[in-house]
This record gives C-alpha cells, sequence and structure tokens, in this order.
C-alpha cells in the first residue's frame, strides 16, 4: 500500500509539479484525496453486501477521565462517568451502519464493550446487564463510558478502531497510553495511506485529470478580458 509521500508524489510525477513555487501544495493534493476516498468508502460500506476491509481502519488509544454526567447531557445515577480526554476524529459517516468498528481496552485480547447510542446508555442500567460497560459517542465528539459497576472507573485508556473522515487527523493521536516513547497513529512517510490499491489509483488517475485541467487554464490576472 502506499503512504501519503508516495501518493503526492505520484500525483506530482503526472502533472509534472515539483518545484516549490508551485500552487498545487502536497496538502491540496491530499484534501482532494481524502474528500474522494470518503466519497468510494461510502458507496462500498453503505453496501450491505460489503464488509469493511481491514486496510480502511485505523486505531488509536485514548486517555480517559471521570467528570460529572452532566457534561454530556444525560442523567445518570451514578452522578460521574468516564469520559475520552481528547475528541475523537469524525468517523466516516455512513448510512446503514457505524464507522467505528470497536471500543475496548487496551488489552489486544480484551472484548469489546458495548457500542451504543447514547439513548441507549442512558437505559442500560434497567437492563440485566446493567454491569456491563457501555460506550457512546456523543454529539461532542467524546467518547463515554457509563456502567453501573464501578470497575468502569479503574479503566485509563481505550482503543478505538474505526474508518475515520480524513485519515491524515490520526497525525495528532497516539498508540497508546502513557508510553515512554510516543508513536504517532499516522505517519505521512511510513504509514500506509488506508485505502484499498484500487481506489488509490483510480482516485489518483481523478485528480491529476483535474489538476491538469486546473494547470491548462490561463489565469486573468489583470481581469482585463475583452468584453463585447
Amino acid at each position: 500500500m502506499a503512504t501519503e509521500a508516495q501518493i503526492t508524489y505520484a500525483v506530482r510525477e503526472s502533472i509534472s509539479q515539483y518545484t516549490d513555487d508551485t500552487n498545487i501544495s502536497d496538502r491540496y493534493i491530499m484534501f482532494l484525496f481524502n474528500l474522494k476516498r470518503a466519497k468510494y468508502l461510502r458507496n462500498d460500506l453503505n453496501n450491505l453486501q460489503k464488509t469493511a476491509d481491514l486496510s480502511v481502519m485505523q486505531s488509536l488509544c485514548l486517555e480517559l477521565e471521570e467528570v460529572s454526567a452532566n457534561e454530556c447531557g444525560i442523567e445518570y445515577d451514578c452522578g460521574t462517568i468516564m469520559r475520552t480526554k481528547q475528541k475523537l476524529p469524525q468517523p466516516l459517516e455512513l448510512h446503514l451502519k457505524s464507522a467505528i468498528i470497536n471500543i475496548k481496552p487496551t488489552n489486544r485480547i480484551a472484548v469489546p464493550f458495548n457500542f451504543v447510542n447514547k439513548e441507549r446508555a442512558i437505559f442500560s442500567k434497567y437492563s440485566s446487564f446493567g454491569d456491563s460497560i457501555y460506550a457512546f459517542l456523543d454529539n461532542d465528539n467524546y467518547i463515554y463510558l457509563v456502567s453501573e459497576s464501578n470497575a468502569v472507573k479503574l479503566i485509563e485508556c481505550l482503543s478505538v478502531t474505526a474508518i475515520f473522515e480524513d485519515p491524515l487527523l490520526l497525525k495528532d493521536y497516539k498508540t497508546c497510553c502513557g508510553c515512554e516513547i510516543v508513536k504517532q497513529c499516522f505517519d505521512s512517510l511510513t504509514t500506509p495511506y488506508p485505502l484499498q490499491a484500487h481506489h488509490i489509483d483510480n482516485i489518483t488517475e481523478e485528480i491529476v485529470k483535474m489538476l491538469i485541467r486546473k494547470i491548462q487554464i490561463p489565469e486573468d490576472e489583470n481581469n482585463n478580458a475583452d468584453e463585447k
């Protein structure tokens, strides 16, 4: 799979734009790439007959803190609940299923928590499985954990696997909590861009065609076009 650096190089190679003074930046190329990636993945994943490919998923770790239940706009008898210290990057918006694959403790073999919407989390205390831990993503993009069991307050870190709208945002997130050596979830030079190779090829071709048209259109800098 290609990295971000390899993708931008391939686009530049195709449009012969290498110099630093070009108006087409790497950031702009990846902005276009991310938009088209989201479109391709939505088309794929909204088809119930298709499952999410591992190559499009990304994982990150988020530390937890204890907060008042009122902060997330719900009333929960325990008074406090657990919330991630950082917001989750925006998951891909899908019509038929969630783009969040799982939320679990950082232990590799741990069982994922019950990921539900906020309403189900509120009423989980009336369930016969009230001691189970329920996770939900609120409108503020924080993840919350609720449970009738005090064990939930012992959880210090979450591992979240999802398909994100902008995979490059994971440059600002870590692969573990409290690590001595901090490792970013995404590195432009080494991390594979989370998309299948055939989609990368198709999107590259679309962007190259788009940028070639952009380069070939002369700019009327003085705005002195002849008027008739």
